[in-house]
């Protein structure tokens, strides 16, 4: 009886290691079979700047190199996910052109390109994360999703969201399908080579609320991570012990942390614009009417004008409060020293307190508007903003003075909202 018993013991026990075992094996041949299910891709990470392009420089920290740590630290977060590839577009302290970055990213192969920058401000009191987006519609879905996953990771850490942006040309440079070019390089580089593009001003350099992410190792380990969690999270990766990010997604899919407070979630409509009075002098001061239509107000709005050279002008509006929806009478200074002869106007920029900007091109008797990620609406335009410089007048340096501060005093705020304007990368 005690060897029946023993014999019954040893068996039930052979059962049950056997069926742990199976379970074991089981479990992890699910957990393989999930990571392995990890799509085969590379990413091609592009640290902004290099050689003799420092980028900003604050409290003693150039963007250029602050750049490569954070794709060094981004390359070592994916790289823990099978069958995923990084490259960098550098990995010194190399000046490269926006095009070449591009190519050496798709001589390997990459699949999608993220070019990683900092931000800065005239006014030193910017801060928050933004993600540039291309214009293009066959990647605009793809690029504003991910965008989704990343700005979800930086309000986590409780930077503010300063939107995913997408910035159409000044230059009035169109893709084969009739839309307007990116205006970021590196971003209309990529759509030609078959890439979707996104480029990340993860802070502001010169920003007390962002610089705790900066003047450390640790506070870029966690902008790397924000990265690296992000795009895991947009392509479903699972690393080999099977753990995976959590989703994270911005509080409100393309707002801004600012459009959130104003209940504003749309970029500025401009509905025409029209020369009133100029005496042709440069410099000198020019009087237009401008129609805007906005939920919030247009903080900032610009005019690109080119002559029969090809050569470009901006030409600001100053104002000192924003304008609400309707029919402005505004000033414009036109700049000192034009060659003489006719100016056509070729594009509006706009932006606003929420800060979401839009542009408007030129293009067979329309000026056809884009923002916020999205067509806008267009104007019929046959000119009525066009002029002419008759002469180059002469001027006192103290007047000179007093037209530079003016123009100044006009830009503050766009150069506070969209220091890239300035700054380009």
């Amino acid at each position: 009886m005690k060897k029946y018993r023993l014999w019954m013991v040893c068996l039930i026990n052979i059962l049950i290691l056997s069926v742990w075992m199976d379970t074991s094996i089981f479990a992890a041949g699910t957990q393989g079979e999930d990571y392995a299910d990890n799509p085969a891709i590379t990413i091609a990470l592009d640290p902004g700047h290099g050689g003799e392009e420092d980028g900003a420089w604050y409290y003693g920290l150039k963007e250029k190199d602050a750049n490569l740590r954070i794709a060094e630290l981004v390359r070592d977060e994916l790289l823990e996910y099978p069958n995923v590839t990084v490259v960098l577009t550098r990995e010194s302290d190399e000046k490269i052109g926006l095009q070449e970055r591009v190519i050496r990213a798709a001589d390997l192969g990459a699949d999608i390109f993220v070019s990683l920058h900092l931000n800065a401000s005239v006014s030193h009191k910017s801060n928050g994360a933004t993600v540039y987006v291309t214009t293009a519609e066959r990647y605009r879905e793809t690029v504003c999703d991910l965008a989704d996953y990343l700005l979800g990771e930086f309000e986590t850490l409780g930077l503010n969201n300063n939107g995913t942006i997408a910035r159409v040309t000044q230059m009035g440079g169109r893709r084969t399908d009739g839309s307007f070019d990116d205006y970021y390089g590196v971003l209309r580089h990529a759509y030609n080579y078959g890439m979707p593009g996104i480029l990340i001003e993860h802070c502001f350099m010169d920003s007390e609320v962002d610089l705790p992410f900066l003047k450390s190792e640790e506070g870029m380990q966690k902008l790397a991570c924000a990265d690296a969690n992000g795009i895991a999270a947009y392509y479903g990766l699972i690393k080999e012990d099977g753990t995976k990010p959590e989703e994270k997604h911005a509080k409100v899919k393309g707002a801004t942390t600012k459009g959130i407070e104003l209940d504003c979630f749309t970029a500025p409509n401009v509905k025409g614009v029209r020369l009133v009075e100029y005496d042709g002098k440069t410099p000198g001061i020019a009087d237009y009417e401008v129609d805007v239509e906005d939920k919030s107000l247009v903080t900032s709005l610009y005019l690109v004008y080119k002559n029969a050279d090809g050569k470009s002008v901006t030409v600001p509006f100053v104002f000192e409060k924003g304008l609400a929806s309707g029919r402005h009478r505004l000033k414009a200074f036109i700049p000192a020293f034009l060659s003489e002869g006719n100016y056509m106007l070729s594009f509006v920029g706009a932006s606003n307190e929420a800060l979401y900007d839009a542009g408007y091109n030129y293009a067979d008797g329309e000026m056809v508007g884009f923002g916020k990620c999205q067509w806008l609406n267009s104007f019929v335009y046959n000119g009525e903003a066009n002029f002419t410089v008759l002469e180059r007048s002469s001027i006192s340096t103290s007047h000179a003075r007093w037209f530079e501060y003016e123009i100044e005093k006009g830009l503050r705020d766009k150069r506070e909202r969209y220091p890239a304007i300035f700054y380009p990368n």
